[in-house]
């Protein structure tokens, strides 16, 4: 529900509070979901510049604060900083309300003189801002995964460009610039078309025609853009969520694209085993560290403890699906990471545990095989605006 406060607080306030917020766990997008809509894209903007530049300020700052200044200081001039270099916001105004702000902590001198500062070395400054520097624990998980330097290059430099959105049509269209079916989301929407990142679009593209029985269960399935897809493709789904935020989404999604797919709220792990299927998809819960272009905030939020938690579940939810799943029948896990531990890590305890299955090999120039599964190339799509990167396994029950 939208907080109708929010209307009066000052762009900064809205900003301070947000990365309060998302600094303790909650997500880019829910946050921002809570203001007025006209407001959100601002604020979403704004949001994923200050962490997308979080080392550069910090670096940038270093030359003006100490150590010792508080958290909240920071933030505050942090967030000043992108607004001044990434908003047209009058200097004067972000000055002035940076300040106010700052005199909740008693700092409203140091503020507007660090500001002030900053304003009279602007251009200079502005130069730190062609440097691309990240958290060391996100370079060292990119090299790992990605021993290619061209890949690994490409993957560094996406981070500080804002992501290309894409629409996928429900048919083949003309003008598309893949596949006969994938366009650039610029604006408005088409009718015919839904909300898809171009990687999500290779991982069906490369795998539906694996699945022999086109009765298919989509699990973890809202907002519903893989369901869509199968659908269009002539595959009778039956979506599965336990969110009914996610679901209501899809439901709106459906409604404008005249479709009507099965969709059950609950949780999986809850799910009749006396139900069977040839042909499942686990859309599994992650840590999004895959979508690190449109939420910047991920890398850094990574931490063993809580990815060692998601793949537990991950792992009940892949059983599951594995005891319900037909002999001879495929089971597709995605994760829109590729972390080891929610990735390779899980397909080799699947393997240890189920001598039954076999990894499918699969075809497309625009993934990479690692051990077990394979991961979104985010560079193969480069020229036509990048992609998120995703990690997926194809098994076989024999």
């Amino acid at each position: 529900m939208t907080d109708q406060k929010t209307s009066n607080k000052t762009d900064i306030e809205n900003l301070f509070s947000s990365i309060k917020k998302i600094d303790l766990g909650k997500s880019i997008d829910n946050t921002v979901g809570e203001y007025p809509s006209v407001k959100r894209p601002f604020l979403f903007l704004i949001i994923q510049e200050y962490y997308r530049q979080i080392e550069n300020n910090s670096k940038i700052l270093s030359g003006f604060i100490n150590e010792n200044t508080s958290s909240n200081i920071v933030v505050i001039l942090k967030l000043s900083l992108i607004l001044i270099y990434y908003s047209n916001k009058p200097e004067h105004s972000i000055v002035h309300d940076s300040v106010e702000l700052s005199k909740k902590f008693k700092k409203d001198k140091l503020i507007n003189g660090v500001l002030r500062n900053i304003l009279r070395n602007k251009e200079k400054i502005k130069n730190g801002y062609k440097n691309y520097f990240l958290p060391e624990q996100f370079i060292k998980i990119i090299e790992k995964t990605f021993l290619d330097k061209n890949i690994i290059n490409h993957i560094f430099k996406s981070f500080f460009q804002i992501p290309q959105d894409y629409q996928i049509s429900l048919n083949p269209k003309i003008g598309s610039i893949y596949h006969d079916r994938v366009f650039h989301l610029n604006k408005n929407i088409d009718t015919d078309c839904f909300v898809q990142d171009i990687g999500n679009f290779e991982i069906i593209k490369s795998t539906y025609q694996i699945f022999h029985n086109k009765k298919i269960l989509d699990v973890c399935a809202a907002p519903g853009g893989k369901s869509i897809l199968l659908n269009s493709l002539g595959f009778e789904v039956t979506a599965l969520d336990k969110s009914q935020e996610q679901i209501n989404k899809m439901y709106e999604n459906l409604k404008r694209l005249h479709l009507k797919i099965p969709t059950i709220k609950i949780d999986f792990l809850n799910f009749n085993e006396g139900n069977k299927y040839s042909s499942i998809l686990l859309d599994s819960p992650c840590s999004s560290l895959g979508t690190f272009r449109r939420n910047p905030d991920v890398i850094y939020k990574i931490n063993s403890k809580s990815l060692l938690a998601k793949q537990k579940l991950q792992i009940q939810l892949a059983n599951k699906a594995l005891k319900i799943l037909n002999k001879g029948g495929f089971l597709l896990y995605i994760v829109c990471s590729f972390h080891e531990i929610e990735t390779i890590q899980v397909i080799d305890k699947l393997l240890q545990k189920h001598k039954n299955l076999s990894v499918v090999e699969l075809k497309s120039d625009k993934m990479i095989k690692n051990q077990n599964g394979y991961f979104i190339n985010p560079k193969e799509f480069e020229e036509l605006g990048g992609s998120d990167i995703f990690f997926i396994s194809m098994l076989e029950k024999k």
